[in-house]
């Protein structure tokens, strides 16, 4: 859906220029590429700027899950020293009392450490998810230049954007086929 809108802003400023006789058609054809290249840039920014937020948002609730364990270890520690003090004493119902507690702070700390190893396993599948856009905007932009540098050198009398809408079709097809995929994985492996 990014690329067609970038074709579409692309398409615009094409037909703007032909349509008012700006500039040679093409003229127009590269102001038009040109403005493809620069709507993808910004619409590739904007998603990874959301991308970042989302992963410093992952890191804060690590940290504040970090934090926790650490003050649950700390108040841990707390009560079973003054459990080993009543302990000392002698009295059983403190003894059995130490059990429960160490039977539900073990609970806790593994609840709280698949927590943190499920986080990490996000977080990691989201960088995955941003290296892969990034290549494949990298992919996109480099068949969008194979396409300028072949209409520069090939000449003709007009230019017609149907020959970077067929060529552009059929990559797009094959990163929205990978896209999926990866993006099934990810799901899969955050559900396992």
């Amino acid at each position: 859906m990014r690329i067609l809108a970038s074709m579409f802003c692309g398409w615009m400023v094409w037909f703007s220029f032909v349509t008012w006789r700006l500039a040679h058609p093409e003229v127009a054809a590269l102001a038009g590429i040109v403005s493809v290249f620069v709507c993808e840039a910004t619409i590739h920014r904007a998603e990874r700027k959301g991308l970042q937020r989302e992963r410093l948002q992952l890191r804060q609730q690590l940290n504040l899950s970090s934090y926790n364990i650490s003050q649950l270890q700390e108040s841990l520690s707390n009560v079973q020293a003054e459990l080993h003090r009543r302990d000392i004493i002698g009295t059983p119902a403190a003894r059995e009392l130490l059990k429960r507690q160490e039977e539900a702070m073990n609970a806790q700390s593994s609840a709280l450490e698949d927590r943190t190893s499920r986080q990490d396993r996000m977080f990691v599948a989201m960088e995955r998810l941003l290296a892969f856009q990034t290549e494949q905007t990298a992919a996109i932009q480099q068949n969008l230049a194979e396409l300028l540098t072949q209409l520069a050198s090939e000449p003709r009398q007009h230019v017609t954007m149907t020959d970077s809408v067929l060529v552009q079709n059929q990559e797009e097809e094959k990163m929205r086929r990978q896209f999926r995929k990866m993006s099934d994985e990810f799901i899969a492996e955050l559900f396992e």
